[in-house]
This record gives structure tokens, sequence and C-alpha cells, in this order.
């Protein structure tokens, strides 16, 4: 399952969605997380950390520029992994900003099930 999580505001979204998540019971999805985050010797190994204790959830350091990364997200959703993306990317400042066009890529690729959430 492909979780779409937005609008993306705010570097507390991941934590957020993450806490969302495991009160509604998903349970080892996996969080891309921009690499300068995922790789940082203090904010990585918080976010390890968290996701670990809330449920499970795996960080994994990305970059959505790249396509392979959108192919490695490809094959987490075909191996029935879900997968949290905030499909709007990058940019906190402007909430109603457009879905990056690689969020329609990989449904189309993986024909997976779609869920939104919406973070108010």
């Amino acid at each position: 399952m492909l979780i779409l999580v937005r609008p993306h505001t705010s570097l507390l979204d991941g934590p957020r969605g993450a806490l969302r998540l495991r009160r509604e019971g998903v349970r080892r999805a996996v969080f891309p997380v921009d690499s300068d985050y995922a790789r940082h010797p203090f904010y990585g190994w918080l976010l390890k950390l968290y996701g670990l204790l809330l449920g499970g959830y795996e960080v994994r350091p990305l970059d959505t520029c790249k396509p392979f990364a959108l192919r490695e997200l490809s094959a987490l959703l075909k191996a029935v992994r879900p997968v949290v993306i905030f499909p709007q990317g990058t940019g906190l400042s402007d909430p109603n900003r457009p879905d990056k066009p690689g969020v329609d890529w990989l449904i189309r690729r993986t024909g997976c099930a779609v869920r939104d959430i919406w973070l108010s």
C-alpha cells in the first residue's frame, strides 16, 4: 500500500504521520527520507529510533529527484511493504502545491492500493 501524506508543511510531518499510522494499526511501513536527514549523525539516529519505537517503521535515505529512488519504492510496494511518502515533495512554504509527477508513475507501475492521509 502506498500511503500519501498531505500537506507537507513542516519537518515534523514525518513524525506526526508515523504517530497517526501507529494509532491506525499500520506497522512496518517504509518512510523514504531526504538523504541529508536520514544519514545525519544525530537526526538520522533519532528518526530511526522513533520509527522503531512507534511501529517498526524503517527510515530509508532516498533522493526523490533520482529515478532509481522511484524504482526502489516500486520494489518495496511489489514486495507488499507499506510505503509512506509526501507526494508534494519539499517546498514546505506552500501547502497547496501539486503532487510531483513521480507519484502517478509509481501508482501506475505497481498497481498498488493507495491511501490518502491529511494532516491538519
